[in-house]
C-alpha cells in the first residue's frame, strides 16, 4: 500500500501477522528540522534566563539579537578533546577500546561559560531522549535538554548522516571543564558504574583562536556551512574526529591531525567547507556529500 495512490489505508486484518512501514516526509526534511530555518545545527544553553535550544540558520539571527554581552563576545581559546564510552556490558571489547569521541571547547572573551561542539548521528539526541553527557541532568526522565528541543528534532537517529551540537557549558575555562566534567564523570573518580560517562577522558590540544572574527553568530555560521557539505557519517572518514580536527585547524590555523592514528591515512582536511554558505537548493539527500 502507497499513500501516493490515493487508495485508503487497509484494514488491520490485511496485513495478516505483520508488517513493515516506511513513513516519507516532505522535501524540506533533507536539509533541516525546520521549513523556516534548514540547517543541521543546534545549540543548547542554560544561560539566557530559562533553557534555550536554537536551530538551523535562525539561530544566527537569534544569537545577533542575545544582549551585547554575549553577541559582542569572541572565541578566545580553542580545546579539543576525548574520552571513550562506558562499555554497554561488561568489558570492552576491542571495538570499543578503539573508538574515541572527539570534540572542541570554546572559550569566550565574556568568561561567563565555554561552549562544547561535537559531531554525531543525525537526530542521535532526539532519538535517546536528550541524555547527553554533557548535561547535569542527563538521566532525569524530562532532562533539560530533552524539555527545551522541539518536537520537530525528536526523530529516530540516522547513522549514516550527522548534526553537529552546540552545548555551553558551566566551566569557564579548560581547567575548569576538565575537573568539573572530564573528571568528575570519569571511570577515575569515585563513581557507581552506571553513574560513569566517559573512560579515559583527555584535552590533547589547545590554541588561541586567531580569526579576526568570531562571534557567537559567527561560529553558528561556521558550523552550518560545513553541515551542509560534510553531512555524511562514515565510521572511518567523516567522523566527530575528522571534524573535530578539521574546526581546531579552521579556528587556530593549526596544522592538526586526527587524535587515533587508524583514521590518519585517510584523513582529508575540509576547512575551506567552512568558509561558504549553503546553498539549500534540496536536491535529494544522500550519505556521499558533495564536493567542497
Amino acid at each position: 500500500w502507497r499513500a501516493c495512490r490515493g487508495r485508503p489505508l487497509p484494514l488491520p486484518g490485511a496485513f495478516g501477522q505483520g508488517a513493515q512501514a516506511m513513513f516519507v516526509g516532505p522535501p524540506w526534511m533533507d536539509i533541516g528540522w525546520s521549513p523556516s530555518s534548514p540547517g543541521f545545527v543546534w545549540w543548547f544553553s542554560t544561560f539566557h534566563d530559562e533553557p534555550r535550544f536554537l536551530m538551523g540558520e535562525g539561530m544566527c539571527v537569534q544569537l545577533d539579537e542575545d544582549p551585547p554581552e554575549f553577541s559582542d563576545a569572541r572565541a578566545t581559546q580553542c580545546h579539543a578533546w576525548v574520552h571513550r564510552y562506558p562499555p554497554r556490558r561488561g568489558g570492552e571489547t576491542i571495538v570499543e577500546a578503539n573508538s574515541w569521541h572527539a570534540g572542541l571547547l570554546v572559550e569566550w572573551s565574556h568568561g561567563k561559560f565555554t561552549t562544547l561542539m561535537e559531531l554525531a548521528w543525525l537526530n542521535g539526541m532526539g532519538g535517546y531522549n536528550g541524555k547527553s553527557a554533557w548535561i547535569a541532568d542527563m538521566y532525569e526522565p524530562d532532562n533539560s535538554l530533552y524539555s527545551a528541543m522541539p518536537e520537530a528534532c525528536k526523530l529516530p537517529f540516522r547513522s549514516r548522516l550527522s548534526e553537529i551540537r552546540l552545548i555551553d557549558m558551566p566551566a569557564v575555562n579548560k581547567d575548569e571543564f576538565v575537573r568539573d566534567w572530564l573528571l568528575r564523570y570519569s571511570s577515575r573518580a569515585a563513581l557507581d558504574p552506571e553513574e560513569v560517562r566517559f573512560i579515559e577522558p583527555a584535552v590533547y590540544a589547545s590554541a588561541n583562536c586567531r580569526m579576526r572574527r568570531c562571534t557567537a553568530s559567527d561560529l553558528a555560521g561556521y558550523c552550518l556551512n560545513y553541515m551542509s557539505r560534510a553531512y555524511a557519517y562514515k565510521v572511518v572518514t567523516a567522523n566527530c574526529q575528522t571534524f573535530t580536527t578539521d574546526m581546531f585547524a579552521f579556528l587556530t590555523g593549526k596544522k592538526s591531525q586526527t587524535f587515533t592514528r587508524l583514521l590518519r591515512p585517510t584523513y582529508k582536511q575540509r576547512t575551506l567547507s567552512f568558509m561558504y554558505r549553503p546553498a539549500y537548493t534540496q536536491p535529494p539527500r544522500s550519505s556521499t556529500p558533495p564536493a567542497s
